[in-house]
């Protein structure tokens, strides 16, 4: 038994791969084309998150340069309330609170008191957080 094999038996009967490939080629250069356009748009976003990134920056150097001038102006009028306020001999004590009028003494908190019965069980423990 003798087999031959010729080009014109090939051509007459195509493979199944070679009949799938121009759809796997237009598969490929979809995917390709999306893909560029998520890159693309990707980018676009990245860009614009950066200028927005930007523009908090600049808002909040200029928020902390407003607070900072509202800080000293406070300074300057308090220094200058305390200056005219003053007794030309003042004690040291009013000097003391004149220069931090927002502190005060440290007030101590009144703790509540225990309870009758709290007093009579020592194996709980009732401290205050």
């Amino acid at each position: 038994m003798t087999v031959t094999y010729s080009a014109e038996c090939k051509a007459l009967n195509p493979s199944r791969a070679t009949a799938i490939t121009p759809l796997l080629v237009l598969l490929f250069v979809v995917s390709y084309g999306i893909l560029t356009a998520l890159v693309f748009e990707q980018g676009q976003t990245i860009e614009a998150q950066r200028g927005l990134i930007r523009e908090m920056l600049k808002d909040s150097t200029q928020l902390a340069a407003l607070k900072d001038k509202l800080a000293r102006d406070d300074g300057k009028q308090i220094h200058k309330k305390t200056d005219l306020g003053a007794p030309a001999a003042g004690a040291k004590g009013s000097d003391r609170s004149a220069k931090r009028p927002g502190k005060s003494a440290h007030a101590m908190k009144a703790l509540p008191e225990k309870p009758a019965a709290d007093l009579e069980d020592v194996r709980r423990s009732t401290g205050v957080i």
